[in-house]
């Protein structure tokens, strides 16, 4: 099955890669997100411009880079910098799209705002959050991405042998409730089982570890819908074609971008 054997690629290319970078922290785990970000806000731009609108891709990329130094913590602590650097970019925008004098400037505009806080600013979270370990002794960043691998995982097999009822089958007619119950059932027994064995570290209690499995199981789900619904509008199966038929990168980490940002916020609003 090709879906089954690009799931075996990811396995042996990319997890080796993802925990070495989890392990050594930042400023290698920030070099690599970023990365992704490019990549994902470039496939995001070209599926923008299957409808006829024209982002302005330099500059995303460019703010991208803005955002991941942000989030590594260069200026994140100055939060009238990082105000006065986010009005800047909109007026950057607006500045751009005037000297382009291109057709459609409202969608162009548009497009590039929303590739930014879509792609860098929600996936770019995961960034704060291993800063965040690297401060506190703790695991959570590690265990967000065992708990979404293993969540799609379940939900690949148990869905695939025993869903009948799908869930919302014209976004993602491949997803049920069986499998999507399943990976929502393992996220939260992962973290669990992290909490038991003292993994996630040592400011964190049940009910923490219970919060990060809802929100990785139910909100990791819902990334990979939404960027389904994205993918659907524009009539593409995957988001790009980086993995040689195995999807693009937001194929790969859209479930981060509902859940890096609700960990993190609950991290700095309930713990920091």
């Amino acid at each position: 099955m090709k879906e089954l054997e690009g799931r075996k690629l990811i396995l042996i290319l990319g997890m080796p890669l993802g925990l070495g970078c989890i392990y050594f922290g930042n400023p290698a785990f920030a070099i690599v997100t970023a990365l992704i970000m490019i990549l994902g806000i470039d496939e995001f731009y070209k599926m923008c411009e299957l409808k006829g609108s024209s982002p302005n891709r330099i500059f995303g990329f460019i703010i991208t880079l803005f955002v991941a130094l942000a989030y590594v913590g260069i200026y994140s602590h100055h939060q009238i910098t990082v105000l006065g650097f986010c009005c800047a970019a909109v007026i950057s925008v607006f500045i751009i799209e005037i000297l382009n004098n291109k057709k459609d400037p409202l969608n162009n505009i548009a497009h590039t705002l929303m590739g930014v806080l879509f792609i860098p600013v929600l996936i770019g979270t995961v960034i704060q959050v291993r800063q965040l370990d690297h401060i506190y002794n703790s695991n959570i960043t590690l265990f967000v991405f065992v708990s979404i691998w293993l969540c799609d995982t379940a939900a690949f097999f148990f869905g695939t042998k025993f869903g009948k009822k799908k869930i919302l089958p014209d976004i993602s007619p491949k997803k049920s409730w069986v499998g999507s119950i399943s990976g929502f059932i393992v996220s939260v027994l992962t973290f669990f089982v992290a909490f038991k064995f003292d993994l996630l570290g040592a400011s964190y209690n049940l009910y923490d570890s219970l919060v990060f499995g809802i929100i990785t199981g139910i909100f990791g789900q819902l990334g990979d819908f939404g960027e389904s619904l994205l993918k659907r509008d524009v009539g593409v199966k995957d988001s790009g074609q980086i993995l040689r038929g195995h999807g693009g990168i937001l194929d790969r980490f859209d479930s981060l971008l509902f859940s890096a940002p609700l960990v993190y916020i609950y991290l700095l609003v309930f713990k920091y």
